[in-house]
C-alpha cells in the first residue's frame, strides 16, 4: 500500500551555496584532469576494451545491483513485514526497484544528494516509515565504508602480510570498542520525544540509535552481501581499467577502490565527475612510476569506467521507474 508522501522543503541559501561549491569543485577538478588528458585519449580509451571486456564489466555491475537489493531485503527484514509483489530468481522486485532508482539518483545528483531519495523510495515502494528508512540508509553506508576499508587492507598491493593482519585486528578492535561504547551510552540516556524531533547532532544520534538497535542490521547475511557486492563491483571496474591502461590487475583494482573511496568526500560535483577520476588516478599512482604509460592513461580509463557506471545506473533506474509506475497503475 502506498503511503502519503511528505512535501520536500525548499533548499536554504546555505544548501544552495554548498551545491554551487560542489559543482564548481567537481567541474574544476574534471577540467584540470582533462587538461592533462587529450580528448583523443579519452575516445581511444572507450574503444580500447574488447566487446567481451565491456560485457564482463556490465555483467558485474548488474550482478552488484542484485546483491544490493538482496542486502536491502535482509537489512529491512522485508519478508517479515509483507509479501513481495513478485520475485525474480528469489529476489524481491520491489527491493530491486528501490535500489535501481536510488542508485540512479546518487549517480546523477551532486554532493551525494541522491541519498535523500532513499527514504522517500522506501516509504513509497516498501511501505517503510521514514525514520526506519533513514536509519537503514545510515547503517548501509557504515557497512559500505567498513567493507571498503577491509578490502583495501586485505588486497592493497605491496603491503606485508603482518601489516595486513595488524590493521585488520586494529579495525576489528576499534569497531568492537566503538560499538560497545555507543550501546552503553544509548542505554544510559533514554530517548525522549523531543530528541526524536530535534535537529543537528541530536537528530543524527537519534538515527544512529535506531541503526544500532535494529536486529536485522546485524545479521551475518547483510555483511556477506555487502562484501560480495563491493568485491564484484571493484573486480568489474578493475577489468576495464586494466584493459585500457595495460596495468596489472592488482594495480587497476587499487584504482577502482580509490575511485569508490573518493565518494566519501562530502563535496561531490555533478554525477561525481572529477572526484571519482582523481580517486582512480591516486589509487593507481600509488603503485606506478610517475612516467608510467599506464598512469598516463589512468584518467581517460577512469572517465570511460565512470561513463559506463553512469549509463548503466541511469538506464537501470529508468527501467525500474517505469516498472514502478506500471505497478502503481495496476494496483489502482
Amino acid at each position: 500500500m502506498t503511503q502519503p508522501l511528505e512535501t520536500t522543503p525548499r533548499p536554504t541559501l546555505a544548501a544552495r551555496m554548498k551545491m554551487l561549491v560542489a559543482w564548481a569543485l567537481g567541474l574544476g577538478l574534471l577540467a584540470w584532469l582533462l587538461h592533462r588528458t587529450p580528448l583523443s585519449e579519452v575516445t581511444q580509451a572507450l574503444q580500447q576494451p574488447s566487446l567481451g571486456t565491456w560485457a564482463l564489466t556490465l555483467a558485474g555491475l548488474l550482478f552488484s545491483y542484485g546483491l544490493r537489493a538482496a542486502r536491502l531485503q535482509v537489512v529491512l527484514d522485508l519478508d517479515a513485514h509483507h509479501r513481495p509483489p513478485h520475485r525474480w530468481l528469489g529476489l524481491r522486485t520491489d527491493s530491486l526497484r528501490v535500489i535501481l532508482m536510488h542508485n540512479a539518483a546518487v549517480n546523477l545528483l551532486p554532493m551525494r544528494a541522491g541519498e535523500l531519495s532513499f527514504p522517500w523510495l522506501a516509504s513509497r515502494e516498501l511501505g517503510m516509515s521514514l525514520p526506519r528508512a533513514v536509519a537503514c540508509l545510515m547503517w548501509m553506508r557504515v557497512q559500505d565504508l567498513l567493507i571498503l576499508l577491509m578490502l583495501g587492507i586485505c588486497l592493497w598491493p605491496g603491503v606485508p602480510l603482518t601489516w595486513r593482519g595488524a590493521a585488520l585486528l586494529a579495525m576489528w578492535a576499534g569497531w568492537f570498542v566503538a560499538n560497545a561504547v555507543m550501546r552503553r551510552w544509548f542505554a544510559q540516556h533514554a530517548e525522549t520525544p523531543a530528541e526524536a524531533q530535534a535537529g543537528g547532532l541530536r537528530r543524527v544520534l537519534h538515527k544512529l540509535r535506531h541503526a544500532l538497535f535494529e536486529p536485522a542490521h546485524h545479521r551475518p547475511a547483510a555483511w556477506l552481501l555487502t562484501l560480495a557486492n563491493w568485491s564484484v563491483k571493484l573486480a568489474a571496474g578493475a577489468c576495464l581499467l586494466a584493459s585500457i591502461t595495460g596495468s596489472p590487475w592488482s594495480t587497476a583494482w587499487a584504482g577502482a577502490l580509490g575511485g569508490e573511496l573518493a565518494a566519501v568526500v562530502p563535496l561531490q560535483g555533478p554525477a561525481g565527475f572529477g572526484t571519482y577520476e582523481a580517486g582512480v588516478w591516486a589509487g593507481m599512482a600509488a603503485h606506478l612510476p610517475s612516467q608510467s604509460p599506464a598512469l598516463a592513461l589512468a584518467v581517460s580509463a577512469a572517465l570511460a569506467l565512470h561513463v559506463c557506471f553512469l549509463l548503466c545506473a541511469v538506464v537501470a533506474g529508468a527501467v525500474a521507474l517505469l516498472l514502478s509506475k506500471l505497478n502503481a497503475r495496476s494496483d489502482d
